[in-house]
């Protein structure tokens, strides 16, 4: 009995973290990890763990909870969209993935728990065509558009 008081009395002096993920922001055009942290700690959702941890980073950025415009000197408006012909053009600009999955939703929308392993930032596109959007997030590193990753 003297064990589970003395459990108990410690589980409540101590409570675990609720969260301990990888956080990652890609480099836009190799992909290649440019800044990676383990977070401990309350995160519920994306949108706050990352204006939260690009502040503590001190990476410069434009953005709120509810995403991100710009960081790493990445371009916004109309400097981030390739119109490729009449029918077809790219819109470029910040995606994340939680475990290697683009959620459907803003930052702030997507919760977080104990089973969330890793959340990154890339710079994406999405393909429009004809009156339609045909993909969204689709990594820049991987197409590596040539007014965007210039050599």
């Amino acid at each position: 009995m003297l064990k589970i008081i003395s459990l108990t009395f410690v589980l409540i002096l101590f409570p675990y973290k609720s969260l301990a993920l990888q956080f990652e922001i890609q480099d836009v055009c190799t992909g290649h990890s440019l800044y990676l942290e383990k977070v401990e700690g309350e995160y519920l959702e994306v949108g706050s763990l990352t204006t939260s941890l690009l502040d503590k980073l001190g990476v410069e950025y434009v953005g709120s909870d509810l995403g991100i415009n710009t960081m790493l000197g990445t371009p916004t408006g109309d400097e981030a969209l390739e119109i490729i012909n009449r029918l077809e053009m790219r819109s470029y600009g910040w995606c994340y993935e939680v475990d290697g999955q683009v959620p459907e939703v803003l930052p702030p929308y997507y919760s977080l728990n104990k089973n969330s392993k890793k959340v990154t930032w890339f710079f994406g596109f999405a393909y429009y065509k004809a009156g339609n959007w045909l993909s969204q997030c689709e990594k820049v590193s991987v197409s590596r558009p040539a007014f965007i990753c210039k050599k």
